[in-house]
Formats: C-alpha cells, structure tokens, sequence
C-alpha cells in the first residue's frame, strides 16, 4: 500500500521470470551519453579555432613588422644617399644644391638652410679646438652684425681661449708678411682667456667680419653653448650663425618615411695642427 497524495519517483518495469517470479531494472536513456559527446567535441573544437586564431595574428603581425622594417630600411638609405650627395656639392663642389629632389635614383627631399642655427652646441675636449665663422662667404660687402658673443660651459676647472681675426666689410683679408721687427700686438689675430664656466665677450663690432675659434684649455670643456647677440652684453637680437647650413633629407619608400639632420659649417675648419708652432733659435729652411 501507498500513502494517498504521493507518487513514486520511478516505476521500475518488471519482468516475469521463468519461476512465475519478477525482476526489476532501471533503464538509463542513451541520447544522455551522445549528448556529452557532442560538448566535447564542440570545445575541443573551440580550443582549436582559438589557437588557429592566436597563432595566425602572431605570424601576421610578425610579417607586417618585417615588411615595416624592410620599408624603412630602404628609407632610411634613400635618405642617407642624399645626405651624401648634398655634402660632397657642399665639400667637394663647393656649391649649395637646391631644395628639392636629392637626385639618388630614390624618393628622396632635401631641405637646407644657412640660417637655422641659432645656437651652437657641443663638447670640447682638452687641447680641441671649434671653428666659427662670422661673415657671409659668398659675400664680403655683408656684414655678419655680431656684438657680442655668449659662452658657456660645465667644468669651472675648463679655461677657454677665443682667438678672432677681424676684417673690414668689403675689404680684402690681408695678412702681413712676417718681419722680426713686428711685435705681437701689431698682429691681428687676437687672443683671450676666460674661466669660470661663462663669459661674455664684447670685442666685436658690427662692421666687421670675423674667423672665431675657441680652444680649451686644462680641462674638457663640457656642453660648450656659443650664442650671438647684435649689440654688446648680450642684448639686442638673437642672431644665428651665417656661415653654418642645417641640411635635411628625408627618405621615402612605401608607408615609411626616415629623416637625416645635419648641421655643419659652410667651409671646413682649419685643422688644430695650427695650433702649435715650432720655436727655433736659428731659421729653418725647407
């Protein structure tokens, strides 16, 4: 007998047995297993696909960053090719090419400018020298404006020497000939020493042109900063040095694109070799 309002949870289905005796057994459907089946396989599927995925962006990328680099390398030589040829006109030639197409056989621009250095920056070693000029080479009725002249530098220890030789605007640069009888103030080169880190120099005078090179002495004079003002103690304009050209060229090939700046002055300096001379008691003769 069964309790009324209760119903059993399963009906276990009997079967007669050959004693006229029953036997009980519970069915287990079969579609339950097939659907498991199906689960894994659909996330072993999943974890393929996904794996597909990982791996083929990474080998995409990885193509797109070599072709990226391959462009840019081409680039980057198209630039540098005409940086070459723009400083041998300029070296060689002696003549400033125009802006414009660098004429390599490449996508290539070239921009120069003789008037974009305002500021001349850079480290000076023990016993170097560097090199500015301040006149227009191309033409001497110009005059470069120039009163005064900033300096400055880290290492107190450093000293500095500023030679400058003057000449008239328009004038031709004549040197006397060498005589025993001429004294060293007559000559006209011009020698100063500063120390301390900074100085200003107002020995410069706006109707003259000027070679300027300055020399450091004891000590390497660091992050050497030389500035050029058109009145004297450094006030008036900020004048940028005329006889320094900043040249650019820019390189291009596809997507990329690589830029080469220079910055150099439009003669090449004299040599520190000068800077030293040979005292003997007796003339020498070559």
């Amino acid at each position: 007998m069964r309790p009324a309002g209760r119903q059993a949870l399963f009906s276990p289905s009997r079967r007669e047995g050959v004693g006229g005796g029953s036997e009980a057994m519970t069915q287990m459907p079969a579609n339950n297993q097939q659907g498991n089946v199906l689960i894994y396989s659909l996330l072993t599927i999943a974890a393929i696909l996904s794996t597909t995925i990982v791996i083929s962006n990474f080998v995409q990328s990885t193509i797109k960053q070599s072709r990226f680099v391959n462009n840019a390398s081409s680039a980057f030589y198209a630039a540098e090719a005409g940086m070459e040829k723009a400083l041998f006109s300029v070296r060689k030639k002696d003549i400033i090419p125009a802006d414009g197409d660098c004429d390599v056989g490449s996508q290539c621009q070239l921009e120069i400018n003789g008037e974009a250095v305002a500021e001349l920056k850079l480290d000076l070693k023990k016993n170097q020298t560097v090199q500015f000029d301040l006149f227009n080479p191309g033409d001497n009725t110009k005059s470069s404006h120039v009163e005064s002249v900033k300096l400055n530098w880290q290492n107190n220890g450093a000293w500095l020497e500023l030679t400058y030789i003057p000449w008239s605007v328009g004038g031709m640069v004549l040197f006397p000939p060498w005589d025993e009888s001429i004294e060293i103030g007559e000559l006209s080169a011009q020698k100063m020493l500063f120390s301390g880190g900074s100085a200003t120099v107002n020995a410069f005078s706006a109707s003259k042109n000027y070679r300027v090179r300055v020399k450091a002495l004891y000590q390497d004079a660091e992050d050497l900063a030389v500035n050029l003002y058109s009145l004297d103690n450094l006030q008036g304009e900020h004048l940028a040095f005329p006889n320094f050209l900043k040249i650019k060229t820019t390189g291009s090939f596809q997507e990329s694109n690589q830029t080469i700046n220079a910055e150099m002055p439009r003669y090449a300096p004299t040599l520190g070799l000068f800077d030293y001379v040979i005292f003997s008691e007796e003339i020498i003769k070559k």
